[in-house]
């Protein structure tokens, strides 16, 4: 949040804790598990506070999002903390302790306000005081130096001396000036590595210690040790108040917070299936047919979970009186996790229907040029193009080119033939297009892209993969007849799935019912012992019959009704006549995207099994009440790894671009021996070489970014201090409070240019409404008099409860209403202290503190700002390239790793792949928000094309779904169906997986040196993925090995579910290859070409003529006849 300044675009994104109470709308969700607000315990009530009928503007309508019961109580347990604390500053006898920094207190309290559960709380609070003690330490280390290198001590000097500068000498001041740069620069490395979380804000506080306590002591003719005192004492008195309002004033646990963000998922999937039912029962040819419903709901489950992730860190911490354990709820996490991919993996099969969706590779389809069986390409979310066709000139549609259809030998199969008699089948007459005009309309469109994909002043680029998929789209992928079958095949897909549906529906609104009154009853006394084991009984027994009911359900499904997807190609076995016509039977793509949906809705429905049976488990294991102590070693308390996933989506990526956090690349050897050398050294051959490397390594360390960045904001931080060490201005800066302006300066600097240019424009803005929040306050508590305590705690107790109500829950940045507030507490705690407390440098009171502020708070903005400029200067639009580029080579090494699990069948990877995909999913989100502020990066290069990088983006999102998809089929195959999947889809051939490494290596490379991509690349993978041609066989007839499996296409091979996860397999592999050609071309959009061989790829009739393409290096330009 201060790291990064990292603009959020939702209120979803405002808190910068992860264990508020509630999330935004949560509550509203958790209120709809059953269709109505829940009455639940008052830690997870939904019910809405009375409002008023005026409906809000859209820009207050988070106000009316967030004004429930659950939603107040941090707002009000802050608002209490920070009200007490104004209570203890305005008397006199507290003041005089609390000392010159007295207004801490206000600051503090609304910079680490207790709105999270207890165990939160205490760990922030702890961190806190830790860097704040360090800082202390260090600053006595610095003294003692400072102290030996002065020529003059003076034991008792007046404070008008001391103030004067009269003391300062250069020597002291350079050691002061050499620790105020390792201090500054130790605390904004901590800041920057550890990013959103528990160190934030103790890096902020104890930066603003040293800051204080450097400049103040340096003017001292002697180390004055006891000057953090100053500091420890006002931070020490927040941190008890903010424990004791945590236990006192509507305490909250973590496990209440685990399970109201988990009602929130749950709650959002039961929408998602509710949206389900309702669009495969609609008409899904219409124009106005659009699946928006189901991916907004399914993105809100997954912005929800990644919130419960963040939550569960602390999970095993907590301390509740309550039936379930806090560690109780891991399985149920896990459970939720795997409904949120499988319901990604569901949401697919609308896209693959979709009419409208773009074809390859950018350019719109048209209504006239649409072809309804085009595979998808540019989608807003994962999808699974079709699996590719067969030649249509020897074989029906949807079956193999290797079986053809004649009189049966016996029912229920289809015999080989040698040599197909003219009448076995019938020729589609579209088929039938001259290979001369079939390549004039492959060029004309070839050219009608290349000449509207880019801006007029850029060349063409894909042209070679383009008119590869453009014969491919015309030779394979086009049907006349395809709204017909896409009607058809979604009407029985809906009849086979509604029941299933319902009840999938139905067990997530009562799960999300269970965890939103699993603490109810817990401090009833009064209730006897029978009384709550009848309630728990009649729990149990309603949650066993939803298990009978879906296990039912299931099992119908899966043994029969799922069956009713086949009704088309039944014909194909049922006939006796001589002749098959193979009008009527669909392309088996069809067949393969019913089974796409049903293979994930068999999934979800098991995956909601076990969670009724966690739930049944937990009901029978957990009756009675009992207080849960910590079951986490307190060694790991405020601390994890570095690879440790986090999921937290909702906060900025400050981590290296190159490294994945959650995934330890020590555990990436895929194939055996893919290990990386080191091309500058060979081996260490001894003990001093191995030394030797260690430290190259740990100084080489010191270049990366946080390192970087952590020693720019020492040299700005002993930039800005200077002032304070010279004798001329040191009066000056300490009477004018240069320390505002140092602060704000290491607070707003960031790693990257764009962060730092947002920070200086929120920081400004959020400053002048500060003070002028403040100003108003102060003179209305007191006057025209010289402050009023009464006056002050009675306003402060009117507005404190709206201003956190708006400080946790306004939709902005984080830090821009933290600055507000924490800007209005400065002009109320320095207006007050400086009319009650002798100071040897007042700024004033009311508009003087607020405008003193103001012009110190702007001068350091605006250093970090110019400093930002400096080298090494960072910037979003690089990090963002590189990070693309990581993540590329990782889902590379996971595509690897998948697919040597299905050739070894070595479980133990599943677990490494699993982390690793969450892991790379959580760094591309966090990329997606992290490049909000790119637009604060002037440049007068150009405009950065924010577009090419949010499609290439989209694609690895997309593909690290798909590598999800495909572990599961993969895991789920016995072995004799995997081997033939591995050679239908070719994922075993060395020649095409090589040609697959070499486009991620490619791809990777090329975006993170930026260099351009050759012009002919192994890309478009597509044609060789569709070499061969099965249809809906298992294995090609002319195969040598059959693995054991049917060579000829049976009813009972296409009823089996061994076939069904054989054919998702052949879709996801497919959908893989499409989007690894998509990436190629949105990365040649991105870097360029280079390496032209003129007209290759091209038919030899259209490379010459005047009016087709002209052929230049480094890349295709085209001109008009």
């Amino acid at each position: 949040m201060v790291a990064n300044g990292v603009a959020t675009p939702s209120c979803a994104y405002n808190d910068p804790s992860p264990h508020t109470d509630t999330t935004r709308g949560e509550s509203a969700q958790a209120s709809r598990c059953k269709g109505k607000a829940s009455s639940g315990s008052v830690n997870n009530s939904g019910t809405r506070l009375e409002r008023s009928s005026l409906k809000l503007p859209r820009g207050l309508q988070w106000v009316s999002a967030n004004w429930t019961w659950s939603k107040w109580k941090p707002a009000l347990r802050s608002a209490v903390s920070a009200w007490v604390a104004v209570v203890i500053f305005v008397i006199p006898s507290v003041e005089n302790v609390l000392g010159q920094a007295a207004f801490l207190i206000l600051i503090s309290s609304f910079l680490s306000a207790p709105s999270d559960p207890l165990v939160a709380v205490i760990e922030r609070e702890s961190i806190i005081l830790l860097f704040a003690g360090l800082g202390w330490a260090w600053e006595c280390l610095a003294f003692k130096f400072a102290d030996l290198a002065r020529t003059v001590h003076v034991t008792n000097p007046t404070t008008t001396n001391v103030v004067s500068g009269q003391y300062l000498q250069t020597a002291p001041s350079v050691v002061v000036a050499v620790f105020f740069f390792f201090g500054s620069a130790f605390y904004m490395y901590v800041r920057a590595r550890q990013g959103p979380g528990p160190f934030l804000f103790a890096s902020i506080l104890g930066c603003l210690g040293m800051d204080i306590s450097l400049i103040t002591a340096v003017l001292y003719p002697y180390p004055y040790y006891r000057i953090g005192q100053i500091i420890m004492v006002p931070l020490a008195f927040h941190s008890a108040i903010a424990l004791l309002t945590s236990i006192l004033v509507f305490p909250s646990s973590i496990s209440a917070v685990f399970t109201t963000r988990l009602q929130g998922v749950l709650s959002s999937l039961a929408d998602a299936i509710k949206e389900h039912r309702e669009h495969l029962a609609a008409d899904v040819t219409s124009p106005n047919f659009s699946a928006t419903p189901i991916t907004a709901a399914v993105g809100k489950a997954e912005e929800v979970l990644a919130q419960v992730t963040a939550t569960r860190r602390l999970l095993k911490l907590d301390v509740i009186y309550c039936r379930i354990a806090p560690s109780d709820y891991n399985e149920m996490h896990q459970l939720t996790r795997r409904l949120v991919i499988v319901a990604n993996g569901l949401s697919v099969y609308y896209t693959l229907i979709d009419p409208t969706r773009e074809r390859f590779p950018v350019t719109p389809a048209t209504p006239a040029q649409s072809y309804h069986g085009t595979p998808s390409v540019h989608t807003p979310v994962p999808s699974r193009p079709s699996s590719p066709d067969l030649p249509r000139s020897h074989t029906c549609e949807g079956t193999s080119g290797d079986v053809t259809h004649k009189p049966r030998r016996r029912p229920g199969s289809v015999p080989p033939s040698g040599n197909s008699s003219p009448r076995s089948f019938r020729r589609h007459s579209y088929k039938h297009i001259p290979h001369h005009s079939h390549h004039s309309i492959l060029h004309s469109r070839l050219l009608h892209i290349s000449m509207s994909r880019n801006p007029r002043t850029e060349s063409a680029v894909g042209v070679f993969e383009s008119y590869r998929y453009l014969n491919l789209e015309a030779t394979r992928f086009a049907h006349p007849e395809s709204e017909k079958y896409i009607a058809k095949s979604t009407e029985l897909l809906s009849k086979s799935c509604h029941d299933l549906l319902i009840i999938c529906e139905t067990v997530l609104r009562e799960s999300c019912d269970w965890l939103a009154h699993v603490r109810e009853d817990r401090f009833n006394f009064w209730v006897n012992t029978e009384g709550k084991n009848r309630t728990c009984e009649a729990r149990i027994q309603k949650f066993q019959g939803l298990l009978r009911k879906l296990s039912q359900e299931l099992d119908e499904f899966t043994v029969k009704k799922r069956l009713l997807v086949l009704e088309p190609y039944r014909p194909m076995f049922d006939t006796v006549d001589d002749l098959v016509s193979c009008d009527d039977v669909p392309p088996h793509r069809y067949l393969f995207h019913c089974y796409v949906y049903q293979y994930h809705l068999m999934r979800f429905a098991a995956t909601l099994q076990a969670l009724l049976e966690e739930v049944i488990r937990l009901d029978m294991q957990r009756k009675h009440p009992k207080i849960w102590f910590p079951s986490l070693k307190l060694s790991k308390f405020a601390f994890w790894s570095t690879w440790e996933p986090s999921e937290n989506s909702n906060e900025d990526d400050d981590e290296n671009p190159e490294i994945i956090p959650g995934l330890d690349p020590s555990g990436i050897t895929d194939l055996g021996q893919a290990v990386r050398r080191d091309p500058d050294a060979l081996p260490p051959r001894n003990t001093l070489e191995a030394v030797m490397g260690q430290l190259y390594r740990m100084v080489a360390s010191l270049g990366g970014g946080n390192a970087l960045f952590a020693i720019k904001g020492g040299v700005l931080s002993v930039t800005l201090l200077l002032p304070a060490l010279i004798k001329s201005s040191a009066t000056f800066a300490y009477e004018n409070k240069l320390v505002w302006a140092i602060f704000m300066a290491q607070t707003t600097l960031a790693r990257f240019r764009g962060d730092t240019v947002f920070g200086l424009v929120t920081r400004i803005f959020s400053t002048f409404v500060g003070g002028l929040l403040g100003t108003v306050i102060w003179y209305i508590s007191t006057g025209s008099g010289h402050g009023n305590p009464y006056g002050l705690a009675g306003v402060c107790f009117v507005c404190f409860p709206l201003f956190f109500f708006v400080r946790l829950y306004w939709p902005v940045q984080p830090m821009t209403s933290i600055i507000i507030f924490v800007t209005a507490g400065l002009v109320i705690g320095y207006s007050y202290q400086d009319t009650h407390l002798s100071t040897p440098s007042s700024p004033g009171w009311g508009f003087d503190v607020a405008w003193r502020r103001f012009v110190l708070v702007t001068i350091g903005v605006l250093s970090a700002g110019i400093f930002s400029f400096f080298p090494p200067s960072t910037t979003i639009r690089e990090y963002q390239r590189r990070a693309l580029a990581t993540t590329v080579a990782e889902l590379g090494s996971i595509y690897c790793s998948v697919i040597s699990l299905a050739s070894t069948r070595r479980e133990d990877d599943i677990t490494f792949i699993v982390q690793s995909l969450l892991a790379i999913r959580g760094k591309l989100k966090r990329s997606r928000v992290g490049k909000a502020n790119v637009t604060y990066e002037f440049s007068m290069r150009g405009k950065w094309p924010s577009k090419r990088y949010q499609k290439i983006l989209d694609t690895q999102l997309q593909l690290s779904y798909l590598l999800s998809d495909l572990l599961s089929v993969v895991s789920q195959l016995d072995p004799a169906w995997a081997r033939a999947f591995l050679k239908r889809s070719r994922l075993l051939d060395p020649d095409f997986q090589g040609d697959v490494l070499a486009v991620i290596s490619l791809i990777s490379t090329s975006l993170r040196t930026g260099t351009p991509l050759p012009q002919v690349t192994p890309s478009p993978l597509l044609d060789r993925f569709m070499e061969g041609s099965h249809g809906l066989n298992v294995i090609h007839q002319e195969s040598e090995d059959d693995f054991g499996l049917p060579k000829h296409l049976s009813l009972d091979t296409l009823e089996s579910l061994q076939y069904l996860t054989f054919c998702v397999g052949v879709s996801t592999a497919f959908a893989i290859v499409t989007r690894l050609d998509r990436l190629m071309i949105t990365t040649k959009q991105l870097v360029g070409e280079q390496y032209h061989i003129d007209g290759i790829g091209l038919p030899l009739h259209f490379r010459h003529k005047p009016t087709g393409i002209e052929m230049r290096s480094p890349t295709l330009s085209f001109r008009q006849s």
